[in-house]
């Protein structure tokens, strides 16, 4: 156990989550929770709703999206009760990764709080499923410095590990997507990430990348879809 403060001004995205909370309320849907790349999936940032692009094997509605600002692992445990609780999702899709890591929180920090949040879930939704994103480079990680890329290593195996003793728990692999390299040769080889596919902050994606990552997370949601 060990004991820190925040690394965040943890109300920083009151706003964003007041958003959530005019909502209808559908319970029993896939939660989307954390990460700019959700928050940015909406015809608010010039892309399409994730809420109306990931559907059902019977073609309605299966997700409903609250990622929200830069958010990281802190802040989405902060805003659970608010965010996640009222939904009652049957599954949580949680990504945090670039987010945490910016703030200063170091990768065991990150999926220590992750487990939490996804503690709080299983008693309070028996038989919910978690899927658990791990690093996503982007154009920027061409550039990286060296301890950043041994930190997105060392996440990512975190994250693979607490999948492996979780039966409940899903990796998704978006470090290893073949489609964000130039080929399936180049997987894990940042120099080889295709640029196209990111807007001018070479994080978030343009609206192709945002059809990849709609084709790859269905397949990923697969169990529960």
């Amino acid at each position: 156990m060990f004991v820190y403060d925040p690394k965040v001004q943890l109300d920083r995205f009151e706003d964003e989550i007041r958003e959530f909370e005019k909502k209808p309320v559908k319970k029993g849907l896939i939660m989307l929770y954390g990460s700019s790349n959700f928050t940015r999936w909406s015809e608010k940032y010039g892309n399409v709703n994730a809420e109306d692009v990931l559907l059902g094997k019977d073609g309605r509605q299966a997700v409903v999206n609250h990622g929200f600002g830069g958010a990281t692992s802190e802040e989405m445990l902060y805003y659970y009760p608010r965010a996640v609780r009222p939904w009652a999702p049957r599954a949580l899709v949680l990504s945090t990764y670039g987010n945490g890591m910016g703030k200063g929180y170091m990768p065991f920090e990150k999926i220590f709080i992750q487990a939490r949040i996804m503690d709080y879930a299983r008693q309070e939704f028996p038989g919910i499923k978690f899927f658990l994103c791990n690093a996503a480079p982007d154009a920027n990680t061409k550039n990286a410095k060296n301890q950043r890329k041994v930190a997105i290593a060392e996440y990512n195996e975190l994250c693979a590990d607490y999948c492996r003793k979780h039966s409940d728990a899903y990796l998704v692999d978006r470090h290893g997507r073949p489609e964000i390299y130039d080929s399936p040769d180049h997987i894990g080889e940042y120099d080889h990430i295709r640029d196209e596919l990111f807007i001018e902050d070479k994080t978030h994606f343009t609206p192709e990348g945002y059809e990849l990552y709609r084709l790859f997370l269905l397949k990923a949601l697969e169990p529960v879809l």
